[in-house]
């Protein structure tokens, strides 16, 4: 519920949906395979205009249960999700991890989560729990005048250590900061080149 999912209602209960850029299938299929039990249909990949270009999604949405309809009442409020003790608790490293991987980035000298969603209030106390349950001291930073949490340089190491287990290979990435990382030249994929590699991942999906 910290990332990119939401809870959404069809009928009298929620169902959830996951949605994220296509260069994020590994995680779309991750997060299918958790909730497979409950799912009737495969990941969909599909291009959707977005102001004036065209991106890549991959999405998939659960079917309708009492359970998301609970957790849709408890952290949603005027259809707009919230943090309460009850989410902040239960972050764990498992939590973190996909959270990481859903919203985090690589800075410069160190590792962020992009909470611009939550209030100043509410992502200290996100910051309180992810001390209290992993022993992870980050701090707030203001980023396009929302709050951020971010993880210093010198907390990396037993950042990876804890959650390491749980990180994708494809998502590695995060946890190495921009001066840490070699230069290199690097040239765009082109149009063809692109499309091409969206045929072939949206054809193989769940394999």
């Amino acid at each position: 519920m910290l990332g990119d999912s939401g809870l959404r209602f069809r009928g009298i209960n929620c169902r959830l949906h996951i949605k994220h850029s296509l260069k994020q299938l590994s995680l779309v299929n991750y997060k299918w395979r958790i909730f497979e039990p409950i799912i009737s249909m495969k990941v969909r990949c599909f291009s959707q205009k977005v102001g004036m270009k065209d991106y890549n999604f991959a999405e998939f949405v659960t079917l309708t249960h009492p359970i998301f309809t609970y957790y849709y009442q408890l952290f949603y409020k005027n259809h707009k999700k919230v943090v309460v003790d009850e989410m902040a608790t239960a972050i764990d490293p498992l939590v973190l991890a996909v959270w990481i991987m859903d919203d985090g980035s690589a800075e410069y000298a160190g590792l962020s989560i992009q909470t611009h969603s939550f209030s100043e209030v509410e992502v200290s106390l996100l910051i309180k729990a992810i001390k209290k349950n992993i022993g992870i001291q980050a701090s707030k930073r203001i980023n396009k005048g929302k709050y951020i949490i971010y993880f210093p340089f010198r907390t990396l190491r037993d950042l990876k250590a804890k959650l390491g287990k749980y990180i994708l290979p494809e998502f590695e990435y995060k946890f190495i900061p921009y001066r840490e990382k070699p230069r290199r030249d690097c040239t765009p994929d082109s149009d063809e080149n692109r499309s091409m590699i969206q045929s072939d991942l949206c054809s193989n999906v769940q394999s």
